[in-house]
């Protein structure tokens, strides 16, 4: 069974949309998307008429998604200023890594269907392809096949649950990002022997299994940190109201010329 992988950029235009889907749900979907793919930079201030333009969309709808994105920690409203995008921080990183370690341990008791079994093991393929690949292309197919497989895992869940699962691997995407662009990659998630392991009804083997990808995942995040702290750090992102062009304007005074030489 071959797996479909969702390979749309963040910007689609909107004919490819489904007809079903609403404009808020359009707005909210390609927002989410720009900011997890860091299209919409960490720590960058946003506008709701450049942000509008920018999607062809209203700006009701953008103000409805960026509402909801603050909801969720992706977003921050500043006074006079505008939308930020949230900066990835400590703070951030260490909410991310323990909301994963609270969260994914409930995985380990699913009991999934023999097509469900399946689409997971043909996504399992996909990653396997492409393992050990450092170039982007590869890199961007084992995401989007690691990303899938675990929203196959979480729809198994309850409403909630998924939510929240949802949520929480967005902003872990968000961060691996971040690390992408910054020239240190993290390898993607080794999820074979969680398969296997919910394959078979076995929960103590699931649960070690999520476990030791918490591990990985935690020191490989502390690496690419480290690495990225080593290089200058970026300019300070700029308010949306400030982020205009200014004129230099010179007040230099002449200097008056010799005596000898006005005469």
């Amino acid at each position: 069974m071959p797996a479909m992988l969702d390979t749309s950029p963040a910007f689609a235009p909107s004919s490819s949309l489904p007809v079903a889907e609403t404009q808020l749900d359009v707005a909210s979907r390609r927002l989410r998307k720009a900011v997890v793919s860091c299209e919409l930079a960490p720590g960058e201030f946003v506008h709701e008429a450049a942000l509008a333009e920018r999607f062809a969309l209203g700006r009701a709808g953008i103000r409805v998604a960026l509402t909801e994105l603050t909801a969720a920690c992706f977003v921050d409203r500043h006074a006079r200023q505008g939308w930020q995008i949230a900066p990835v921080d400590g703070a951030l990183i260490a909410s991310v890594l323990d909301g994963r370690r609270r969260l994914e341990p409930s995985l380990a008791t699913l009991q999934l269907s023999g097509q469900t079994q399946a689409a997971l093991a043909a996504l399992l393929g996909v990653m396997d392809s492409v393992r050990g690949r450092t170039e982007p292309v590869a890199l961007s197919t084992a995401r989007s096949a690691e990303r899938q497989l675990r929203n196959l895992l979480a729809a198994a869940t309850g409403t909630l649950a998924r939510r929240w699962l949802g949520d929480i691997w967005d902003h872990a995407d968000r961060i691996v990002r971040m690390l992408d662009l910054a020239g240190h990659p993290v390898p993607p998630a080794e999820l074979g022997d969680l398969v296997s392991a919910l394959a078979a009804g076995d929960a103590e083997a699931a649960s070690l299994a999520i476990a030791a990808e918490h591990r990985r995942f935690t020191e490989a995040i502390a690496q690419g940190l480290m690495l990225a702290a080593s290089r200058p750090a970026p300019p300070p992102a700029r308010s949306a109201r400030r982020s205009r062009r200014t004129t230099t304007i010179t007040t230099e005074q002449p200097r008056p010329l010799p005596k000898e030489q006005q005469r």
